[in-house]
């Protein structure tokens, strides 16, 4: 009972009970004093209100005495000589302080930036590589050996060694040719475009027949206002599958039918 009471008087007499506005008050000091106010707390109970208080500002007062002469030791060391001269130390260096914090938030935010595009570059790069080594992995397109093909007899050898590097079999040629030069003798022009219409087949293959039909003479292209006939290049440029075949080094593909 007498703890309870000791207790319950020393909680009345330092005003303990006004925890808000003491709680208050403590957010108004500094943290280095809000420190060490704490740490001397544990002297209250072996002293009067009067004495830790005073004991309390005391410390106080010794640790801004020691604060003070730190200051004014580093104005020494920098050569500052008069108080003027301390006080515009202090503001420049609170501003240095502020520009290097804010250089350094600055140096975070761009290397985060940086570390993201290197991140997509890297990505990038890797999806073009496997693109590129997929793409060199791919086959070349072979010749198609068409000699063992039904219907190959009733082709001439132009005729066979187009096929072979269009990839097509001479039944199918054979269809196309018959329905071009039909066309071709019932019209009496044929325009490249009709043939491609008319034909069943890939549009690019229908295109180079129509042209070897005109350069071995079996169709003439339609005849321009001029008196000329329409200029038909089939020694132009071939499509990409074409113009990547050799026969010299590409291998031969047997096909059974």
């Amino acid at each position: 009972l007498d703890r309870r009471l000791y207790r319950k008087s020393f909680i009345f007499d330092r005003d303990l009970l006004e925890y808000r506005k003491n709680q208050a008050a403590e957010k108004r000091r500094p943290k280095d004093e809000r420190d060490l106010l704490n740490k001397v707390k544990v002297f209250a109970r072996m002293q009067t209100r009067e004495d830790f208080d005073q004991f309390s500002m005391g410390m106080l007062n010794e640790h801004a005495l020691r604060q003070r002469i730190k200051q004014l030791q580093e104005w020494r060391r920098n050569g500052i000589t008069t108080l003027e001269d301390g006080a515009q130390y202090e503001v420049e260096r609170s501003q240095r302080l502020s520009r290097r914090a804010t250089t350094q938030r600055d140096s975070v935010h761009l290397l985060e930036r940086l570390q993201k595009i290197v991140a997509s570059r890297t990505i990038r790069d890797s999806a073009s590589e496997a693109a590129a080594q997929k793409q060199n992995s791919r086959k070349p397109a072979s010749i198609v050996d068409i000699e063992s093909a039904d219907g190959i007899e009733l082709l001439s050898g132009p005729e066979k060694d187009l096929c072979s590097r269009l990839r097509l079999f001479p039944r199918p040629y054979l269809a196309a040719k018959e329905v071009l030069l039909a066309e071709y003798a019932r019209v009496g022009c044929l325009k490249r475009r009709q043939a491609c219409e008319l034909v069943k087949i890939d549009s690019t293959k229908a295109r180079w027949i129509y042209d070897f039909f005109v350069e071995t003479g079996w169709i003439k292209p339609p005849v321009r206002e001029d008196g000329d006939a329409a200029a038909v290049s089939i020694d132009g440029p071939m499509p990409v599958y074409l113009a990547a075949l050799d026969t010299r080094e590409q291998p031969v593909v047997k096909s059974e039918f």
